[in-house]
């Protein structure tokens, strides 16, 4: 397993994003876009943030991470759902440009939420993700356009927390952590590598044999991301 920045990371995502509002209205179409597609793979499934509500709404997820601290956490998760979800979440160690044996192939959606920027070659994860989906089945991708800009994201997020009474002690020291290690991450070359703009990773896709634009915009993080989805 890959032993990185992520590691130190894994608690400050998993407590700060699912507190932005940027992340979930992002995570709110990743909902939308496996309504009625059973069988999900979350390919570099980080802490769960995306496989633990598609469970809880009824999928059948198979997540997997290459970084011990993300995937402890996701681990943990899933070992304190209810037991009628756990047999359908499976979580497992794993590369997302070679995804596990264990994985099953025929997936109705395979998601890649904040993964593409780390991968040198994405079109090798791209193509391997394509490999384990059904005919008919989606492909939902998300990430940065470009080097995130992090002050942007934290300022909006800071006031709409403001204006909604949620800004205090407790976000504002898990907030401030957040921002320390976040300025690491987006600032090392070796870390953040790949960025599409929303057409151009269209463009791919259909190159790569993906058929339908189900969605397309790059509105998430306030302009900072990309949000695609391509049927296959």
């Amino acid at each position: 397993m890959v032993d990185n920045i992520w590691t130190e990371f894994a608690r400050s995502y998993d407590a700060i994003c699912s507190q932005l509002n940027c992340y979930r209205r992002m995570a709110a179409k990743i909902r939308r876009d496996t309504e009625g597609r059973p069988y999900v793979i979350d390919a570099g499934c980080g802490t769960g943030l995306v496989s633990q509500p598609l469970v809880e709404s009824g999928h059948t997820v198979v997540g997997f991470d290459n970084n011990p601290g993300m995937l402890g956490l996701a681990v943990s998760k899933q070992a304190r759902a209810p037991e009628e979800a756990r047999r359908r979440w499976k979580v497992l160690e794993g590369d997302v440009r070679s995804f596990p044996a264990e994985v099953p192939g025929e997936a109705d959606a395979v998601v890649l939420n904040n993964v593409l920027f780390y991968v040198r070659e994405p079109e090798e994860v791209l193509r391997e993700a394509r490999s384990h989906l059904k005919p008919g089945g989606v492909l939902i991708a998300t990430g940065p356009r470009r080097r995130p800009d992090l002050q942007k994201v934290m300022v909006n997020s800071i006031e709409e927390w403001k204006a909604e009474g949620r800004w205090d002690e407790a976000l504002q020291a898990a907030t401030a952590y957040h921002v320390d290690v976040t300025r690491r991450l987006v600032t090392d070359p070796n870390e953040m590598v790949t960025f599409f703009e929303t057409d151009a990773l269209v463009d791919t896709l259909r190159r790569l044999g993906f058929s339908r634009t189900l969605a397309a915009d790059s509105d998430d993080y306030y302009g900072e991301n990309y949000y695609v989805c391509m049927a296959r």
